[in-house]
């Protein structure tokens, strides 16, 4: 039997098996290390093998019952939560992942089921739907910030009710401004929960533990500086790298030293293909606006095919400064109010034109994603100010999670007619 059909009936068991039990039992199975070894031939990128290691490693410690864990949302300070030793779930991200397995027929109809409507985002849908199903481990707490996506409020407070954890449910309210009072209300609620979810663990807050992880993530920040800095000259990628395949690490492992050690394998990576790359490589260099499809598809490859080669992605921009670790209430409220999708959509606008041309970038797309009015709320802003630059930008409509919402033949057609545009400039 080949690696290939290995990695299929992994997913036909999980498809067939979909229950929290048979989760386990699949993970303990992937993680063995002959088994691995044998999944591991499968990447040829080396970042993206360490990513698939540390994943799978991680996620059998999430499952295993052993550990504390807690759900959050993409833009809360996980740094804070990894220097508590909880394990953490992004049901987001685990939305992502159904997508992945090819499971979301399930989890989207169990939503439906429960009276969640049609035009909420996907990857709200197929995670609450997952977790009234139990694929999720029970959480022992919720965090959810109101940054970006008001549909995750409702989403995680609903997620607190089922598991009776209402009192465990933290919401972090990201002020419109980003004045010293703001930064002092933000760095207080950062504080009160950091403080009221050690004693709920029975155990000492320690602000060493704390100051640890700002430093591991300033590791991770540098070194993503870095991958950036040799992606603005980059053209030659490992095969099947992509950028928007790291939220995990980024985001929901900020602070822990493996999150670190991955961005360090990368930036050595890309630097040695750098190096081998040929003076005369030329390509169409493109902006990834928003997120991707996690189910299989054709985009990137229709796209390189065809002489564009997606250089950056606007969610793996460092938008932060340097944390004061001395600091880490105030320096994690920095950060969050640093991110361009708080406030006004001035500052989104003001930091994809700033990567533009950073990057030197010919054409942007922004996958405009089923149900997320925070990011298509400003599509068509976005393609004026990009036009007044002479960047054509592809406002590609589809689902990040729901194949169904999104027709590869449809995709095709715009993606090819775009790819027209591009090289007739």
């Amino acid at each position: 039997m080949g690696i290939g059909s290995i990695k299929q009936n992994i997913i036909n068991n999980i498809q067939n098996n979909l229950d929290i039990k048979s989760i386990r039992k699949i993970l303990k199975f992937i993680s063995n290390p002959l088994i691995f070894s044998l999944y591991g031939l499968t990447f040829k990128s080396v970042s993206d093998k360490y990513l698939n290691k540390y994943s799978l490693s991680y996620m059998k410690e999430v499952y295993c019952g052993n550990y504390p864990v807690a759900y959050g949302s993409l833009f809360v300070p996980y740094e804070l939560l990894n220097s508590l030793n909880l394990k953490l779930v992004l049901p987001e991200v685990m939305g992502g992942f159904t997508a992945g397995l090819g499971v979301t027929g399930k989890t989207l109809a169990n939503a439906t089921n429960n009276w969640y409507s049609a035009d909420l985002c996907t990857f709200h849908r197929s995670a609450s739907g997952a977790a009234n199903m139990d694929l999720f481990p029970k959480p022992d707490f919720i965090v959810c910030s109101n940054l970006a996506c008001d549909a995750a409020c409702k989403s995680f407070e609903d997620m607190a009710k089922k598991f009776k954890i209402e009192d465990r449910f933290y919401l972090i309210d990201i002020p419109y401004e980003d004045d010293d009072a703001a930064v002092g209300y933000l760095a207080g609620q950062l504080k009160n929960i950091f403080y009221d979810i050690s004693e709920k663990l029975k155990i000492k807050p320690d602000i060493n533990d704390l100051k640890k992880s700002l430093a591991n993530s300033n590791k991770l920040r540098g070194h993503l500086i870095e991958v950036n800095k040799i992606r603005e000259e980059l053209l030659d990628y490992p095969q099947y790298y992509n950028g928007l395949s790291y939220i995990l690490p980024l985001f929901g492992l900020a602070g822990t030293s493996r999150a670190a050690k991955l961005f360090r394998i990368m930036e050595k990576e890309l630097k040695a293909k750098l190096r081998k790359q040929h003076p005369s490589r030329k390509m169409k260099k493109l902006l990834w606006m928003h997120l991707k499809p996690y189910y299989r598809n054709d985009i990137f490859s229709i796209l390189e095919e065809n002489g564009c080669r997606v250089v950056c992605e606007e969610i793996t921009d460092v938008f932060w400064k340097e944390p004061d670790i001395g600091k880490p209430f105030e320096s994690l409220a920095l950060k969050m109010l640093s991110n361009p999708l708080r406030g006004s959509g001035q500052n989104r606008i003001n930091t994809i034109l700033s990567m533009t041309e950073r990057y030197e970038i010919d054409a942007a797309v922004l996958f405009s994603h089923w149900g997320c009015r925070q990011s298509n709320g400003l599509a068509r802003i976005l393609k004026d100010t990009l036009a007044d630059k002479k960047i054509p930008l592809l406002v590609l409509d589809g689902d990040c999670v729901d194949k169904n919402n999104c027709p590869s033949g449809q995709l095709k057609t715009r993606i090819e007619g775009f790819v027209e545009i591009i090289n007739s400039l």
